[in-house]
């Protein structure tokens, strides 16, 4: 393969070669058991609670804890496992919730605890005006979350967390960020949540290292027992290292936040300028509102199955995407379906998503996009 270009950075990134050397001086050097009583470990757990402090910081999130977890999935499990509920108590979710968050809502409904989602406009965000007729007071738990991972449309989570405290300032607020951190600007104190989910890969650290944001004063049940760490929360031997390359990507994203936001924002201009300039008019942009995160771009090519496309795309060295990776066993696409497309639109379609640090060469990926579709249309109008 002569090119070769990744563009679902919206699943996973590669790790930062820095990353990746402060992972292995720490294992070499620093590998004590950060929990042990003796020096060494001592030291190990200082590394931890400067990781843990300078995530906190890009987050603004003074007025909480971050508690480590292995990944995003486990923190948002976390948050319907932990918090209080009982039978009869009401939990609503935006309908374009990550299966993480979606699937571990909709299990509380074995308790007894009734779950609702909270209806999505056509641009992805969800109906604030739904919401407000939603929240009643049996309601003790919202979770929203703040961009989406199949289109980037953006929740303004501040104004909905303020809707909701309004209503009852008892009921507990969740967001999962985990396409906010490092593509945009993220202040907890200010957005009033509760909790708030992120996780390191999405942001060229290792997999295996996530986090859950918790509000003083908040409590939640243990996610694992034994022998105490995370604040009791989640016991198990605590990755430093993994901590430590969090963090470092965090503040690195965060220092680079608006140079990298504008030079993706040109870049997502340029490649549908391209594609509108090619032989292809009936394709369908689901994020065109510029108030989505120009990180993701989603597309739908009618009577064109979006897994064939990308496929297709990748034996030419493009690699794209249908949408989540943690659904992408499932047939449709159920955010896709929630803002109102058809089935034909959503089995058509595809998911691009950029990195800052990767070098695109837009002709080329363009071609690539353009020639695979007119080949399927061709087949498509044959069989027809």
């Amino acid at each position: 393969m002569d090119k070769f270009y990744y563009l679902d950075n919206a699943a996973t990134t590669q790790v930062f070669d820095e990353v990746y050397d402060l992972m292995r001086n720490n294992n070499i050097d620093s590998f004590y058991n950060p929990s042990a009583s003796y020096k060494l470990g001592n030291k190990s757990k200082k590394i931890l609670d400067e990781a843990r402090d300078n995530i906190n910081q890009v987050l603004h999130g003074d007025c909480g804890k971050l508690i480590f977890t292995s990944s995003a999935t486990e923190s948002n499990n976390a948050v319907f496992r932990g918090v209080h509920l009982r039978a009869g108590q009401v939990v609503l979710i935006s309908a374009g919730e990550h299966p993480a968050v979606y699937n571990s809502a909709h299990e509380l409904a074995k308790r007894g605890i009734i779950v609702k989602d909270i209806p999505l406009l056509k641009n992805g965000k969800i109906d604030i005006e739904k919401l407000k007729d939603m929240l009643t007071d049996e309601v003790a738990l919202v979770s929203v979350i703040h961009i989406s991972n199949e289109t980037g449309a953006i929740n303004d989570i501040k104004e909905i967390c303020k809707i909701v405290k309004q209503k009852n300032k008892d009921i507990i607020f969740h967001s999962d960020g985990v396409q906010a951190l490092g593509r945009i600007k993220i202040n907890l104190r200010d957005l009033g949540v509760d909790l708030y989910t992120i996780s390191a890969h999405k942001i060229y650290a290792p997999r295996g290292i996530a986090g859950l944001w918790i509000k003083n004063g908040l409590v939640l049940d243990p996610m694992l027992y034994g022998g105490g760490q995370e604040n009791g929360l989640r016991s198990s031997t605590e990755n430093v290292a993994g901590s430590l390359a969090f963090a470092y990507a965090a503040k690195k994203l965060n220092d680079e936040l608006d140079s990298n936001y504008k030079k993706i924002t040109n870049l997502k201009k340029e490649l549908i300028k391209k594609i509108n300039e090619s032989e292809i008019s009936d394709y369908i942009e689901f994020n065109s509102d510029e108030e989505c995160l120009p990180y993701i771009v989603s597309l739908s090519i009618p009577k064109i199955k979006g897994q064939v496309l990308v496929n297709a795309m990748e034996d030419d060295g493009v690699v794209v995407s249908t949408g989540s990776a943690c659904s992408s066993k499932k047939a449709g696409n159920r955010v896709l379906e929630a803002m109102g497309k058809t089935l034909d639109e959503t089995i058509g379609s595809i998911r691009i998503s950029f990195s800052p640090y990767i070098n695109y060469e837009l002709d080329y990926i363009v071609s690539v996009i353009i020639k695979n579709i007119l080949r399927f249309k061709k087949m498509q109008k044959l069989k027809d």
